[in-house]
C-alpha cells in the first residue's frame, strides 16, 4: 500500500496597497470586483485591520512580515533620510534595517523557498528568487528606472523576467507588469511562499481620491491580477491564498507645510539661493503625519521656537492632534520623534518648504499615514484554502496578527514570529 505524504503547505501573499475594506463591500460594488468578493465567500476575512503607526507602506509592510510594530521592527517611515533638505532622500529599501526576523526568513530555516515580487524592504533579503521594490530617488518616474532593481535583485533573474514583460513595457499598468512578474515566478519556481507588492490603487488613490473613478479603475485591474494568480494555483490544494493591504485611505482637499512654518520660526538656515539649509531639526512627512526630530541636542530656544511653531500650525485648524512622547511609546512608534503631527480630516502635510502654511492642494486628494484608529484607515485581510473555514467574518484584527497567523498556515511555528500576538483563527 503506498502512503500518500500531504505536499508542504505553501502561501501565496498579495498585498493591495491602501486597500480599504469598504470599496468592496459597498452596494455600488458589489459583482464590480469579482475576485475580491469570490475570496470574502469562500474563505474568511476581517471586517477591518487596524494598522500601524504612521498607517503608511513602508512600517506596514515591515510588520506584515514581523508581526512587530515599528519600534520593535525598526522601519519607522518611509523614508530612511531625516533631513528634510536632501534633495534626493533614500527609501528603507534594504531587508538590513529591520531589527527581527521576517517570514522569509523562517521558511527558509525551514529549508524551502521563497520568491518576491516588489516587496517593500525586501531589497537584498534571504529570498530565493527576489525582485524587490528600490529605485533611484532621484529619477522622476521609479516605474521608468530597471537598473536599480536589476542590481539588487537575485542574480540574473530581473534580466529573466524582463524578457517576458518586455512586451507591455508602455502599455500595461505597474499591477498587471508585477501580476505578470508573479505568475512567472509561480509557473517557473513554484515558490513555497510568494510575496507580491501591488500600487496602482495606492497610486491613483492618491492622485485623484481614495473613490474616485481612477482609484477604482485601478482596482478593477488589481482585482483581475488577484484573479489570474487565483487561478494560476487553484490546483494546488496546498497553497494558501492570502489577499491584504498595509493601510486604508482618506479624501483630502487643503496640504498643509510644516516646513514652511519651521523654517519662518528659525528652524531651519537659508542659503545664499533661499533654499533651506539643515540646523538641528529633522523631519519626514507622511501625508497623514509629519515627524519631527532633533538631530542635535535643541537650545531652549530652539525648543521654544519648535512650540511657538506648532501653536502657529493648530491655529491653521491643519492639526488634529499633536503626539508626544508618551503617547508615541504606547504606540510603539518611532523611538527617535520628538512628536509627530497627526492631520485634521480634509488635510495632509507636504514637504513644500515656502509659501502659506496652508493652501488648496495642488497635488493629491487623497493620503494615508494618521493614527490607525482614524476611520478610513482600516487595511483589509481575505484568505482561502484547506484551512480556511469559508464565509468567515474575523470582526476587527489587528495587523500584527498577520505574520504569526501566516506561519501557522505554512506549518511554521506561530511563536517564531511576534510570540505575544494571537494568530487568527481561520477554520
Amino acid at each position: 500500500m503506498k502512503l500518500l505524504i500531504p505536499s508542504p503547505p505553501r502561501l501565496v501573499l498579495l498585498s493591495v496597497d491602501g486597500l480599504r475594506p469598504d470599496l468592496y463591500h459597498a452596494p455600488h460594488s458589489l459583482g464590480r470586483f469579482p475576485n475580491l468578493n469570490a475570496l470574502e465567500q469562500s474563505g474568511a476575512s476581517a471586517a477591518a485591520v487596524e494598522s500601524i503607526y504612521p498607517t503608511t507602506t513602508y512600517p506596514a509592510h515591515a510588520t506584515i512580515v514581523t508581526g512587530l510594530p515599528p519600534r520593535a521592527h525598526g522601519i519607522y517611515s518611509h523614508l530612511a533620510s531625516l533631513d528634510p533638505t536632501e534633495k534626493a532622500r533614500p527609501w528603507c529599501w534594504f531587508a538590513r534595517a529591520l531589527r527581527a526576523p521576517a517570514l522569509w526568513e523562517v521558511v527558509r530555516a525551514s529549508g524551502r523557498r521563497s520568491a518576491g515580487v516588489s516587496w517593500p524592504v525586501s531589497a537584498g533579503a534571504s529570498i530565493d528568487h527576489n525582485l524587490p521594490e528600490i529605485w533611484d530617488p532621484a529619477v522622476p518616474d521609479p516605474h521608468r528606472d530597471f537598473e536599480t532593481p536589476a542590481r539588487h535583485s537575485t542574480p540574473g533573474l530581473f534580466g529573466e523576467v524582463a524578457k517576458v514583460l518586455a512586451p507591455m513595457l508602455g502599455k500595461a499598468d505597474p499591477d498587471q507588469m508585477r501580476g505578470e512578474a508573479a505568475l512567472y515566478l509561480w509557473n517557473h519556481y513554484r515558490p513555497d511562499l510568494l510575496l507580491v507588492h501591488f500600487v496602482y490603487y495606492d497610486q491613483q488613490a492618491h492622485a485623484f481620491g481614495p473613490a474616485s473613478a481612477e482609484a477604482l479603475a485601478a482596482l478593477d485591474s488589481v482585482d483581475q491580477q488577484i484573479g489570474r494568480i487565483r487561478d494560476a494555483i487553484s490546483h494546488d490544494a496546498a497553497t494558501t491564498l492570502v489577499v491584504l493591504s498595509d493601510h486604508g485611505f482618506v479624501p483630502v482637499e487643503k496640504e498643509a507645510s510644516p516646513l514652511a512654518v519651521f523654517a519662518e520660526q528659525g528652524l531651519f538656515a537659508r542659503g545664499a539661493d533661499g533654499s533651506l539649509a539643515l540646523r538641528r531639526l529633522g523631519a519626514v512627512a507622511a501625508g497623514g503625519s509629519f515627524a519631527v526630530y532633533w538631530l542635535e541636542k535643541p537650545s531652549p530656544d530652539d525648543r521654544h521656537r519648535l512650540e511657538a511653531a506648532v501653536e502657529q500650525l493648530l491655529t491653521t485648524g491643519a492639526v488634529q492632534e499633536v503626539v508626544g512622547r508618551q503617547q508615541l511609546e504606547t504606540l510603539r512608534a518611532d523611538p527617535d520623534a520628538e512628536l509627530m503631527l497627526d492631520a485634521a480630516p480634509g488635510f495632509y502635510f507636504s514637504e513644500r518648504m515656502d509659501g502659506p502654511p496652508v493652501r488648496a492642494t495642488l497635488k493629491d486628494r487623497g493620503t494615508h499615514g494618521h493614527l490607525p484608529t482614524r476611520a478610513g484607515l482600516e487595511a483589509a485581510f481575505l484568505t482561502e484554502g484547506r484551512e480556511v473555514a469559508a464565509g468567515k467574518n474575523l470582526g476587527r484584527v489587528s495587523l500584527r496578527q498577520i505574520a504569526p497567523t501566516l506561519a501557522r498556515l505554512m506549518h511554521l511555528p506561530a511563536d517564531i514570529l511576534a510570540p505575544d500576538e494571537t494568530p487568527l483563527a481561520l477554520g
